[in-house]
């Protein structure tokens, strides 16, 4: 690691296997992986190692970023999916998000390529490991970066509650 940082997460091999947590530093890089760390597998066997400098929020939307340049546009929750989970990690990262935001963000990644049989290659399902696994394991990350949304609530007390 450079100047003696401390390790942050690391991608196992390849971007669409999803991403090891700060807690995960000692994974084998072995074919049982995935089993044992929410991942998707082994892919490459390259890994790519992040520090604790590293803005986990810029990794996220610089790989939808990729996933939505490379998807041929045959396929909805690719062509879609991709475009829209890039164009939220951005307004994320810019700080002009709401929690709401995140959340649909969270539920396009868990969703997008989860059904098998609706997209021609796996680049749907690629984009929903990467983007999912960092969502989940550096949620904190994200929230500190959105504005909570507040539902205005009012409540009544007693029978009349006129006082």
């Amino acid at each position: 690691m450079r100047r003696q940082s401390r390790f942050c997460s690391a991608i196992p091999g390849g971007v669409a296997m999803g991403m090891l947590g700060t807690d995960q530093f000692d994974a084998e890089l072995d074919f049982d992986i995935g089993r044992k760390y929410n991942v998707l597998g082994l892919g490459t066997a390259c890994p790519t190692i992040f520090d604790e400098d590293t803005d986990m929020v810029a990794v996220a939307r610089n790989i939808a970023r990729f996933f939505s340049h490379e998807s041929c546009g045959q396929c909805t929750p690719c062509r879609e999916g991709s475009q829209w989970v890039y164009k939220l990690l951005c307004r994320i990262e810019q700080g002009d998000a709401r929690t709401k935001d995140l959340d649909l963000t969270q539920e396009i990644a868990t969703t997008m390529g989860a059904m098998p049989g609706t997209t021609i290659c796996g680049l749907a399902d690629g984009t929903n490991w990467a983007v999912r696994t960092i969502l989940n394991k550096f949620r904190g990350e994200f929230e500190s970066r959105v504005r909570p949304t507040f539902v205005p609530v009012t409540a009544s007390v007693g029978a009349s509650a006129k006082g």
